[in-house]
């Protein structure tokens, strides 16, 4: 199964054009968060319109209205927001939004309502995680240096151990690695690149390749 998986256009056009693009490749399009720029949420659902019959997951991002989970609901795609979904023999729970910012954005929860949420709908061992928040300390350095990634999230990541973690929200966090047993991919296109493509198998993530 091939996913396309990306975060953080903001609204902006050209990253939607080349996102739309890329997703005709793929299996499945997972989206997470920041598809707008603090809203409309209305245009979460015509973004998700837009890349027309291939099966996307969604999810809203800090930067997103309250409002963007019942758009993308509006939509062609699945909110996956607080939801776990089954696809290609693989289940897929997520969470939107972040912790709370210095910049005090929009969709934010504390980390204690992210733990308690994200703890109901986890999969112990070999789900995949959606967020749009990365687990802290790992791929959420942005230009300044700052850690911005939340401890919500790692402790489910240490405590369910998925067996790929996908997220955006540090835009200079791009990339990969290995945390205990889980995949970590940042998929932000919002400082540079599309995105990224991943080749799943019955083993796990095969290949990852980060998109111009």
């Amino acid at each position: 199964m091939r996913i396309y998986a990306t975060a953080d256009l903001h609204g902006k056009r050209d990253r939607e054009r080349r996102a739309i693009d890329l997703a005709s490749s793929s299996d499945l399009v997972i989206v997470c968060g920041d598809i707008t720029h603090f809203g409309p949420a209305d245009h979460a659902k015509s973004f998700c319109d837009e890349i027309g019959g291939i099966p996307t997951l969604a999810l809203p991002g800090n930067c997103d209205e309250w409002e963007t989970p019942g758009a993308i609901e509006r939509s062609r795609a699945i909110n996956l927001h607080n939801r776990t979904y089954e696809f290609g023999g693989f289940t897929f729970y997520g969470y939107g939004g972040s912790a709370p910012s210095f910049v005090n954005t929009i969709f934010e929860n504390d980390e204690e309502r992210i733990y308690a949420d994200l703890k109901k709908i986890a999969i112990k061992k070999g789900g995949i995680l959606c967020t749009h928040a990365p687990p802290k300390g790992h791929l959420d350095r942005t230009l300044g240096g700052y850690s911005i990634g939340s401890l919500a999230v790692l402790r489910i990541v240490e405590e369910e151990s998925p067996l790929l973690h996908l997220f955006g929200h540090v835009h200079e966090g791009v990339g990969k690695e290995r945390y205990q047993r889980t995949c970590l991919i940042n998929c932000s296109a919002g400082f540079r690149g599309s995105g990224c493509y991943l080749d799943l198998d019955s083993q796990g993530v095969n290949r990852v390749t980060f998109l111009d």
